[in-house]
């Protein structure tokens, strides 16, 4: 069998063994094929509900083992799926505890189920959904190899953020780190398919320009292409994975997130083969049951019961040969996973060869800069100047992006900023532009800076940014208060806030050349939250 995808995570919370075991029914069982908890509490097998897939239904089988002597226990749980007609794949869920510890195990791989010498489809891996019912648990908690494993990506937006990141990066015991400068809609993408959908592979960690670049300051093999990603290995002993904005667009989150999966699955795989929980819970067992008979043997010897006796030996002899097949089977297991070892090391040494003929490829690719056809976004010397123009009646979401990456998250955009300019002809796209660029860059002084005291914050932006800004208004607050609750009075990613404050621009014009944008200072997150981008909100 290739062995393509291990996870194995250590469980913590209050009768983790059972709330495990009670997910992994759930997971297994459908309304048609229910399984119960307590059908896993002995060996058995049964027919499963069928897989659903992108790719259809398939049959699946259920066989479990369940081992237990003294204060070790586990449940080894496998399913068989046909995929096709040629190959089966092999889904293989432990559970142990071992002294108190939980330990969780899930390995996914395939197996040809002819011996004839033709070639096979990929497979395509996807996560099973028995860690997101983990994880989803608020009485669980997972780590691997001692990190915190969850769904959701870790953002670093402080320059004091970025040096934790870079001081843990030269650690071995910790999982690859995916560094994603979140700057477009596919990187935001990218870093919630990687967090959801990698659980134990990768931690998905989402970095603004300035934070990249302190990272990369410590660490050059850290180097987060603009716009793009990164995947840095434990103990920086690798060069990086990179990909570039432009290659990240052109693929697509969802499309990075398979090929991850099969690479990060497979070098998962080759460090973890050898599930060591199940065969310490198993020769636990096995020598249990060995003292047992021992002593029922000695026992019959002593009373002279030669037919007690035999038939004590032929248990020990039965028992041996079950340990000895076990043996076997471990055996074969790590032969198939040597040699799927040496299938992975050829495959590298392949992408290592390529990796030096793309070398070469950016070598000659310098030849093109010069004629403006680089083949991947060169990092502006100043951030500030490569963001994107607003244009009338489209989609800001690259603009506002933009900015708040610039502005190291100090300024953030609602969904309601987004259609308030998506539906709007304003006369002066280019100066609604740079009002909102000097607007950020008012927010990282602010918020990120040392600016002292500021006694009048109206009178501190007029005069260090140039921004005409009025922080109250009557007619918002009071004589339209119902109205304009969506201004202010409206939720954001949880907290109540109010976007009254707001810059003026081209005041004593028609109402739709009136410019203004709306702002709440949430001071609790050290940020701007602009609610609205467009022309003035009453007449």
């Amino acid at each position: 069998m290739q062995l393509m995808y291990v996870v194995d995570l250590d469980v913590e919370g209050d009768g983790a063994f059972e709330r495990v075991v009670a997910h992994l029914a759930r997971w297994l069982g459908r309304p048609e094929a229910r399984l119960d908890p307590a059908d896993l509490s002995t060996s058995g097998a049964r027919a499963l509900a069928p897989a659903r897939t992108p790719h259809g239904h398939f049959s699946r089988q259920g066989d479990w083992d369940v081992a237990e002597a003294a204060d070790h226990r586990a449940l080894k749980f496998v399913v068989s799926q046909a995929v096709g007609t040629d190959v089966e794949v092999t889904t293989r869920i432990t559970v142990t505890e071992i002294d108190g510890a939980v330990h969780f195990r899930v390995g996914i791989g395939r197996e040809a189920t002819r011996q004839n010498l033709v070639p096979v489809d990929a497979t395509d891996i996807y996560q099973p959904g028995i860690l997101r019912l983990l994880d989803e648990d608020v009485r669980l908690t997972l780590r691997a190899r001692g990190q915190l494993v969850n769904r959701r990506y870790i953002p670093v937006k402080t320059v004091a953020e970025a040096h934790a990141v870079a001081a843990i990066l030269s650690g071995e015991e910790r999982l690859p780190l995916a560094l994603i400068h979140v700057r477009s809609k596919v990187t935001w993408e990218l870093a919630g398919e990687l967090s959801k959908k990698l659980l134990g592979l990768v931690r998905t960690v989402t970095v603004n320009f300035e934070t990249a670049r302190v990272i990369a300051g410590t660490y050059s093999d850290a180097r987060v292409p603009f716009g793009g990603f990164a995947i840095v290995w434990p103990g920086l002993g690798a060069p990086s994975f990179t990909m570039s904005a432009e290659r990240l667009t052109e693929l697509g989150a969802d499309s990075v997130r398979q090929y991850l999966m099969h690479r990060l699955g497979a070098l998962a795989a080759l460090g973890n083969g050898e599930d060591t929980a199940w065969r310490r819970v198993r020769g636990a067992v096995d020598s249990a049951r060995m003292v047992e008979l021992a002593a029922q043997v000695a026992s019959a010897r002593e009373g002279g019961d030669k037919e007690g006796e035999i038939a004590a030996l032929k248990e020990q002899v039965d028992a041996l040969q079950i340990v000895n097949a076990e043996f076997e089977d471990v055996l074969e297991g790590m032969m198939q996973e040597a040699e799927a070892s040496r299938d992975l090391l050829r495959t590298l040494e392949s992408a290592r060869d390529q990796a030096r003929e793309e070398a070469q490829m950016w070598q000659d690719s310098y030849k093109d800069l010069s004629a403006g056809k680089s083949r991947e976004t060169a990092v502006p010397m100043d951030i500030w100047s490569a963001i994107p123009e607003l244009v009338p009646r489209t989609d800001p979401e690259a603009t506002f992006l933009a900015i708040a990456d610039a502005a190291s998250q100090r300024i953030v955009f609602t969904d309601r900023a987004r259609k308030s300019w998506s539906g709007i002809d304003y006369p002066e796209p280019d100066d609604m532009t740079a009002q909102l660029v000097a607007l950020a860059r008012a927010a990282a002084d602010l918020y990120g800076g040392d600016v002292g005291s500021i006694p009048h914050l109206d009178a501190w932006l007029k005069e260090h940014h140039g921004l005409s800004v009025a922080l109250t208004d009557q007619t918002i607050t009071k004589f339209k208060k119902k109205e304009m609750r969506w201004l202010n009075n409206f939720e954001f990613e949880g907290e109540t806030l109010n976007a009254t404050p707001h810059v003026k621009l081209r005041d004593a014009v028609k109402f739709n050349e009136c410019g203004r944008i709306h702002f709440a200072l949430e001071t609790k997150k050290d940020r701007l939250v602009v609610q609205h981008v467009g022309t003035k909100t009453y007449k």
